[in-house]
């Protein structure tokens, strides 16, 4: 049977302030917010190196595991809207904007690199 450590995320913003200089971005807007506490079981190796790289980033577990949950929910979320956006969209309108674009080269900072032939 495979080790799970146990991991508890609590929700002492303050403590986790009082920690580290460093606060993550993403997180500032809750210091004022309640936090929900949230048990999770990893294998020891997953947990191990989640320590490792808090740590190397300078926040707490909890901040690590916060800012990860909040990156994959915006990811999830952009998708759907775009996905909610594209379906309102109209090919015929995108077709008479892209026409009036005129066709020219662009400005050498703008080039993309030429293809590197494999």
């Amino acid at each position: 049977m495979t080790a799970i450590a146990l991991l508890r995320l609590s929700g002492q913003i303050s403590s986790l302030r009082d920690k580290s200089n460093h606060t993550c971005g993403v997180l500032e807007r809750y210091w004022s917010i309640v936090m929900s506490h949230l048990n999770v079981q990893l294998p020891d190796s997953l947990y191990k190196s989640l320590q490792a790289l808090a740590e190397q980033d300078g926040i707490s577990v909890d901040q690590f595991i916060a800012t990860a949950v909040e990156e994959k929910l915006a990811a999830l979320m952009t998708e759907t809207y775009l996905e909610d956006l594209a379906k309102h969209g109209n090919r015929k309108k995108y077709e008479a904007v892209l026409a009036k674009i005129p066709n020219v080269e662009p400005e050498p900072y703008d080039q993309l690199p030429p293809a590197e032939e494999v």
